[in-house]
């Protein structure tokens, strides 16, 4: 039997689960330190402990020390600041089908001023895609 290799179960696996992403969602608002993230999530301290853990070891976060040194805060890597595009998307699609009309939070575009709703575009055409538009091509041959 063949399993189909597939990015989104490795990506699952970093930050599959619902601490993982509002940890990641508190990164992009500016919260760095662990006892904010705690008190903005209502998080156990065991929980947040184990999921920032995770984050650092999958390269998603690195710790930087603060204040006289011995305290820590959390800051995106590359890896983790690439994971910004993905989550807005989320979001989007939280907004549209589960506010009720009511967002929780609107993005503002810097440059332009504008409040705005995250679009996914060919990287070619800049066109729009939609999941109706893509073919998928596998790259890999597996032994019979």
């Amino acid at each position: 039997q063949r399993v189909r290799p597939c990015t989104v179960a490795g990506s699952l696996a970093i930050i599959g689960d619902r601490w993982s992403f509002l940890i990641l969602r508190e990164g992009w608002i500016g919260v760095r330190r662990f006892e904010e993230m705690r008190e903005n999530l209502g998080i156990a301290p065991n929980i947040l402990t184990d999921r920032l853990n995770r984050l650092v070891e999958a390269e998603v976060f690195r710790r930087v020390p603060y204040g006289n040194g011995d305290r820590q805060e959390y800051r995106f890597t590359e890896k983790g600041l690439a994971l910004y595009k993905p989550m807005i998307v989320m979001m989007a699609w939280g907004d549209k089908w589960l506010a009720n009309g009511k967002p929780p939070m609107r993005l503002r575009h810097k440059a332009c001023g504008q409040d705005f709703t995250p679009i996914v575009v060919c990287s070619e055409c800049k066109q729009p895609i939609h999941a109706r538009d893509t073919d998928y091509i596998l790259r890999y041959d597996l032994p019979e």
